[in-house]
């Protein structure tokens, strides 16, 4: 962590009600979704047959890989070195409590034993093995709850799922209504029955109607009640920040259960109380060959903390090889990032929103590629693509019960000041090490601690300030 070289660190606390000051609707200890609220931090898994070209998930489309071809892929694609319970360790060593992998993706392609299309896993490929059964069974026996990935709208093998078939011949609407009514909705009644997932993590609704929607939710319940369905079954997720209150209504008529907000983007507040956003560990989904750009530790822990102060629950990717491994490089990050927890959980796990609020400054990292993106723009006179905010923060607060924590991303000088404070501390201590109490002193709601000369590490620190009542 960074020393900050001014006198006492003076942070000016914006005292807002609460992250969730104007809620569509309240919490409620009957809720099927409560327990996004308690575990904050899963893993999602991108991993298919574009995993052999090596250049992400959308490969097909981009290339526009003509059908025949691309189904290819499957008769070579044999996951050898695949291990469910591997993959679920790698997830327990990195304090996630959810896993949501790519059932099917937008190439068609399904990792599960489906009766509604023999372009599978199983049936299709020299692998013949279910890997969402196996990793059903891996977290069943670890404690770790299986979600699952359905690309419901966007399918580029089966005919009625994209509106230009094999890039080419136009589909009609009963080629559309063909697709949903044999391979769509079967095979989410499938997924939904036999594995009784956690969550079915719809996305890409292109063509569907609220009437659409209920078809596939009510699927969905009738074979497993306390699934959860995403906001991805209707409305995209860049158009979520922008929905009226009329329009998420329709979302919850349709028995969405917590919103899904725009890949890479940490939104400044939900109308909902569930609410997820999901990150890339590099700049990729699907499994990139030639992208390096990983995600260290310490960002990944200040991207969750963003999350996690602001009511919602990370979900972080990875992208398996071929072979079926997990990159070594999201290895090392995520086992850093899980040793973390293991100290400063309780920042995390079950923690909400406080009534104190910092302001982010762009990070280095972002600025380099914002400026990278301009000068490419510039030079070749394209308008460049959307680039996803990416800030830095001093420190972030969460809280549970009696307790406020402070995450720290720069270690003070001197003093460690918070204003605005009107709460009488009882014990003040360092997360990592709590036998040590630190001198805290309060006057006129300003707080002012006392800290080592230096941190004990290179990851942040976890200021904990328990107090006699609940703020």
């Amino acid at each position: 962590m960074k020393s900050l070289l001014l006198p006492a660190l003076m942070v000016a606390l914006a005292f807002v009600s609460n992250a969730h000051s104007a809620l569509d609707f309240e919490v409620t200890p009957e809720s099927r979704a409560n327990w996004l609220n308690e575990d904050k931090f899963g893993m999602f898994i991108h991993w298919g047959l574009y995993a052999e070209p090596a250049r992400g998930e959308w490969v097909m489309c981009t290339e526009k890989i003509p059908v025949e071809k691309y189904k290819l892929l499957a008769a070579k694609f044999n996951p050898i070195k695949f291990d469910a319970k591997e993959w679920v360790r790698i997830v327990k060593d990195a304090g996630m409590k959810y896993i949501v992998i790519t059932s099917k993706h937008h190439d068609g392609f399904a990792l599960f034993d489906s009766q509604a299309s023999d372009y599978n896993l199983v049936k299709a490929s020299p692998f013949q093995r279910d890997a969402i059964q196996e990793l059903k069974d891996a977290c069943d026996l670890a404690g770790i709850k299986l979600g699952l990935y359905y690309s419901q709208a966007k399918d580029w093998y089966h005919k009625g799922g994209e509106p230009l078939y094999d890039w080419k011949e136009q589909c009609t609407p009963e080629d559309r209504q063909h697709y949903l009514d044999t391979i769509a909705l079967p095979q989410v009644k499938e997924i939904a029955s036999k594995y009784r997932p956690s969550l079915i993590w719809f996305d890409t609704p292109q063509m569907m109607t609220p009437e659409i929607a209920r078809k596939f939710s009510d699927t969905v319940r009738s074979v497993s009640p306390d699934t959860l369905i995403n906001s991805r079954l209707l409305r995209s997720g860049a158009s979520i920040v922008g929905l009226s209150r009329e329009e998420r209504d329709e979302l919850r008529d349709v028995g969405i259960d917590y919103l899904s907000f725009r890949d890479r983007e940490i939104p400044e507040a939900s109308p909902w109380p569930y609410w997820e956003t999901c990150m890339t560990l590099n700049d990729s989904w699907g499994y990139t060959a030639n992208d390096h750009s990983w995600k260290t530790p310490q960002r990944v822990v200040q991207q969750l903390l963003e999350v996690v102060s602001k009511g919602g629950t990370f979900l972080l990717n990875v992208g398996p090889t071929a072979e079926g491994e997990i990159p070594s490089p999201s290895i090392d990050t995520l086992k850093k990032t899980g040793e973390w927890l293991q100290v400063n959980g309780e920042a995390v796990y079950g923690a909400q929103p406080t009534k104190f609020k910092t302001t982010g400054t762009p990070s280095k990292e972002f600025l380099a590629k914002k400026a990278e993106m301009e000068k490419k723009a510039a030079e070749t006179g394209s308008v460049g693509g959307h680039l996803r905010l990416e800030l830095d923060y001093a420190w972030i607060a969460t809280g549970k019960g009696k307790k406020i924590f402070i995450t720290l991303f720069d270690w003070p000088a001197e003093d460690f000041q918070l204003e605005n404070f009107d709460s009488e501390i009882k014990e003040c201590y360092l997360l990592s090490d709590p036998q040590s109490k630190l001198q805290a002193t309060l006057e006129n709601q300003k707080l002012s601690v006392k800290f080592p000369s230096r941190p004990a590490g290179d990851m942040p620190s976890v200021l904990c300030l328990k107090l006699t009542d609940c703020p």
